[in-house]
């Protein structure tokens, strides 16, 4: 068990562009059932060990706030935190810091994406664990996930220096998402993990590091907080629509001079992309992965994911990934899975509502 209870922190507000045309806006990703459970329940799921559900928080959008509420109702009904607009990772995690703060701000808190998966829970929990030991002395850490293949849609992690007493290294450097080329020449190096979007670290720690390297954010997480009780849901509207659309990493991960790297290696995917989930389905010997009522002749490489009542049949095809459901059909090269969001925005664009 982990000596300190920790504050679970689960960010449930992205929209899952990439993968379209199963994760909609009434239906965005992390509320997809894998396994007979949404992504979003299993993630409060696999980290119960690490905190009880008093310790649990949500950030959620306000356009589906009310179906995550549902989908984990033991997370209590203060602690589903509703953001009026979507300002990226580094407000959603402050708004949570500066609530988590107000009854205890030596609290160390892990934050989570509600929407990967991780096939080994014990060895993300004990490096969640092991990653905590290092919080509470005042580190910002991060996991690092042990790539397995030069992945062009992960940003990266380099680390530097020796390994400190729980396994885990100092941060060189945060990568963007690289080219092939690019990712080849990262893991050459074999001092690179790819990032998770995980983060263990005290309240009062990451508030501070708020304060020094995003004083606007910090400056309305002020006002937020001071209007608990009174005129809260028209304070936090009117900040938030000042507030920049910045990334915790880009914002404050790489200015900060504390921040850790844990690797762990615990099957984790971010499910971002077709290709990415299509690793959940069997392979045949061509190479095709395929869920649903699918028919592949003379295909190699493909990937094909069919909605109840359909079929799909492909022929004398290669690398092509086929997504079907009742109202919208997906054809894509697989080497251009990660630009999928530009079909949403055509679909905005278009004016088709009915397809977002």
């Amino acid at each position: 068990m982990c000596e300190t209870k920790l504050q679970i922190v689960v960010l449930a507000g992205g929209s899952g562009t990439r993968f379209w045309p199963v994760s909609r806006r009434e239906r965005p990703k992390q509320l997809l059932e894998i396994n007979g459970k949404t992504l979003l329940a299993s993630t409060f799921e696999r980290v119960r060990r690490l905190g009880p559900p008093s310790n649990w928080w949500m950030v959620v959008g306000d356009d589906h706030a009310e179906r995550c509420r549902a989908t984990v109702p033991e997370v209590p009904v203060s602690h589903v935190l509703v953001e009026p607009a979507r300002r990226n990772t580094a407000s959603a995690i402050a708004l949570a810091a500066v609530h988590i703060a107000e009854s205890d701000p030596d609290a160390v808190m892990a934050v989570f994406p509600a929407d990967h998966m991780v096939r080994d829970t014990k060895r993300l929990c004990d490096a969640l664990e092991r990653a905590a030991r290092r919080a509470k002395d005042g580190a910002i850490v991060t996991l690092g996930i042990t790539p397995t293949h030069p992945e062009t849609g992960y940003g990266y992690i380099q680390r530097r220096g020796s390994a400190n007493e729980v396994g885990g290294y100092g941060v060189a450097r945060f990568v963007e998402k690289p080219d092939r080329q690019g990712a080849e020449a990262l893991l050459s190096g074999q001092d690179v993990y790819w990032n998770a979007g995980i983060f263990v670290m005290r309240v009062d720690v990451f508030c501070h590091a708020l304060a020094e390297h995003q004083p606007e954010i910090d400056a309305a997480m002020a006002k937020i907080v001071k209007s608990i009780g009174s005129n809260y849901e028209a304070t936090l509207a009117a900040c938030y629509e000042e507030l920049p659309k910045i990334s915790v990493d880009h914002g404050i991960m790489e200015f900060a001079n504390n921040v850790e790297v844990v690797p762990v290696d615990c099957g984790w995917s971010d499910i971002g992309t077709w290709t990415a989930f299509a690793e959940l389905f069997g392979v045949d010997d061509a190479g095709n992965r395929s869920q649903g009522r699918a028919v592949l002749l003379d295909s190699r490489d493909c990937i094909v994911h069919v909605g109840d009542g359909h079929a799909v049949a492909t022929l004398g095809v290669r690398g092509l990934v086929v997504v079907h459901t009742k109202d919208a059909t997906l054809v894509v090269s697989a080497d251009r899975v990660q630009e999928v969001g530009k079909i949403v925005d055509a679909l905005k664009e278009r004016q088709w509502s009915e397809y977002l």
